[in-house]
């Protein structure tokens, strides 16, 4: 018996040795290309996704009905959006859900029909009812289906349960980039990998509320040539009333709640949190791309 267990064990024991001995291969992280419209820092969304971020708020022209990218991550449409219409010549920015155009679900419904707006009880995540799925992106690479709509599990992920998660985010205020020159109070998001540019300040949290951070343009610009994402406060849309510009923020998720609501991340100078509401509400979209 003694023989038999010293000739079992012995080679065991070495391969034991050889497992510990040999070197842990290193994580080769894939290159980031840069994408046309897109903020080119990585964001995870899930313990194996990571996307980037729209160089800004989507847009709609329904006389072309043409969709393009804000050029600033601070601009938004404000109280233009009450000139929503089907012949509206402006740009819009503020949405019923799932208003891609897919099934005659046009961006400038407007009133509270449920059948108007995405039905059932499913996510748009992956269907033709995500605006960045149905649609191509003017100045967005011009391709259907390049972009998405982060979901509601997505969104926390981000916020709450990536690395650090409570270390990348912040509200703050963007100095006279808003309507008529007003200032634009939003959340500042930071890449998973992220380094502060000189001679600028990031205080994550929102205890001062949108003065947690305040940036001028300037700073702002190598905030974000640093990967940093900026949501604005753009306000909401009830019909053809349009609130709260420049203090209020809601951004549509792709994930329901009801057959007649949707869940929504919202935020206003007290912080941020995640509410649901009915799918007519006019809300802005943020899209992203996987990378």
């Amino acid at each position: 018996m003694k023989h038999t267990i010293k000739y079992t064990f012995l080679p065991l024991l070495a391969t034991l040795v050889l497992c510990a001995c040999k070197p842990e291969e290193p994580v080769v992280e894939k290159p980031l290309y840069p994408t046309v419209g897109a903020i080119n820092a990585r964001y995870s969304v899930a313990d194996t996704v990571t996307v980037v971020f729209a160089q800004g708020n989507l847009q709609y022209q329904a006389t072309t009905r043409q969709w393009r990218f804000a050029s600033n991550q601070y601009d938004v449409i404000g109280t233009g959006n009450v000139l929503i219409d089907t012949t509206n010549s402006r740009w819009i920015d503020l949405f019923g859900w799932g208003t891609s155009g897919y099934n005659d679900l046009m961006p400038y419904a407007t009133d509270d029909t449920s059948s108007h707006y995405a039905p059932g009880e499913a996510d748009i995540a992956r269907t033709e009812y995500d605006w960045g799925q149905h649609n191509a992106i003017s100045n967005g690479g011009n391709k259907v289906g390049q972009w998405r709509t982060l979901t509601y599990q997505e969104w926390q992920y981000l916020l709450y349960y990536r690395r650090d998660a409570s270390l990348h985010r912040a509200l703050a205020t963007i100095e006279n980039v808003g309507p008529a020159g007003t200032d634009m109070g939003g959340i500042v998001l930071l890449p998973d990998k992220w380094e502060l540019p000189a001679n600028v300040t990031f205080n994550p949290g929102s205890i001062e509320g949108f003065q947690t951070n305040v940036y001028t343009v300037g700073d702002w610009n190598l905030m974000q040539s640093a990967g940093a994402v900026f949501l604005p406060a753009g306000g909401y849309r009830d019909g053809t009333n349009v609130n709260l510009v420049g203090t209020y923020g809601c951004y549509w998720t792709a994930s329901y709640y009801t057959d007649d609501s949707a869940y929504e991340l919202y935020f206003q100078s007290s912080g941020l949190d995640f509410y649901t509401t009915a799918r007519a509400a006019g809300h802005s979209v943020r899209l992203v791309m996987n990378k």
